[in-house]
């Protein structure tokens, strides 16, 4: 066999095993710890959420998810180094809506937020729950709807910050119902439930978890719920659905990514792992302790509900005149 002729058959060769190869990757994946890129601080509620889901997700796949956290820019810089890391499933992202409101939310990214991912799953969702002050004239989310369409522009909702869904929900609804309730963002949850306590704003769509503990003291009033359904912690609490706009059903949401081109078989067999941790009592009790409700989407339902989550707020964005930043 002469040098050329070698060279070709060495190659032939190479080429027809590397589906073997990678066939055998995907099979024995994972054989080491995988990086799990948190893009908010460490201890806030993306955090917890991921955490408790990772650590179990970690003990049914036989190797640890270990959490690294990459905060800033609004979970941005995060964002960006998990869609340029190797599609291999050696490296995820841990994120909450938001990733699908960033191209309406910022003018120029260094990554697509939809088409440089894969969503592996749904996390858990968090239902929002309309508060007022204890001491408010509103008695019920109808009556507070009429004030705002008989004396626009008097009322203010709180929320924890621009392009926030609890800010983006107040909107969706003052488009929905045709009113004009100004907007007051906050840099988080706890300042804007502190400021409807003391009875400085008249509204906000709190996500369940910080607003539990002041509902059950007293320290603010519940008037209506965002999901479909009326949750089991306040089951007296109607739904807006119920109220004002029927089949309103909306809520915030962690989710899981990886790269774009990660083999199917992995996103498969992380999402099996998600969703074999999301039925364990223990994730199911420490999520509910942070007022959120398990997923079993499947990655494929994920991946569905993250395009039109998606556009639904991108839509309302536009709505509602929020400039990118």
């Amino acid at each position: 066999m002469n040098k050329r002729s070698f060279l070709t058959a060495a190659c032939s060769a190479i080429v027809a095993a590397m589906p073997i190869a990678g066939a055998q990757a995907q099979a024995s994946y994972p054989d080491k710890p995988i990086r799990v890129i948190m893009p908010w601080a460490a201890g806030g509620p993306t955090d917890v959420v991921g955490r408790v889901v990772a650590v179990q997700m970690g003990e049914i796949l036989g190797q640890p998810l270990v959490i690294e956290t990459r905060a800033g820019a609004s979970g941005t810089i995060g964002a960006a180094q998990v869609a340029k890391a190797p599609a291999d499933g050696y490296t995820l992202l841990m994120n909450p809506s938001v990733q699908g409101i960033y191209p309406a939310q910022f003018k120029s990214l260094s990554f697509d937020p939809i088409k440089d991912f894969r969503m592996v799953g749904v996390l858990g969702t968090v239902p929002m729950v309309a508060v007022v002050p204890p001491n408010s004239r509103f008695k019920t989310f109808a009556d507070l709807i009429q004030h705002a369409r008989a004396q626009p522009g008097t009322l203010t909702f709180a929320s924890p910050g621009v392009a926030t869904l609890p800010h983006l929900a107040g909107e969706l609804i003052n488009t929905s119902t045709k009113v004009s309730i100004s907007h007051v963002g906050y840099r988080g949850s706890s300042p804007a439930l502190t400021d409807v306590a003391g009875g400085h704003v008249e509204l906000m769509y709190a996500p369940l978890a910080p607003a539990l503990p002041l509902i059950q003291s007293g320290k603010v009033i519940p008037l209506a719920v965002t999901t479909k359904a009326r949750l089991a912690d306040l089951p007296n609490v109607p739904t807006i659905a119920e109220t004002v706009l029927p089949d309103f059903d909306i809520m915030t949401w962690y989710g899981m990514w990886v790269p774009k081109d990660t083999p199917e078989p992995i996103i498969a067999k992380l999402n099996k792992a998600m969703v074999e941790a999301s039925k364990s009592p223990k994730v199911v009790d420490a999520l509910k302790s942070q007022g959120t409700l398990p997923s079993t989407m499947s990655y494929q339902e994920a991946e569905a509900f993250n395009l039109a989550e998606s556009a639904r707020w991108i839509k309302v964005m536009k709505d509602a005149n929020i400039q990118p930043e």
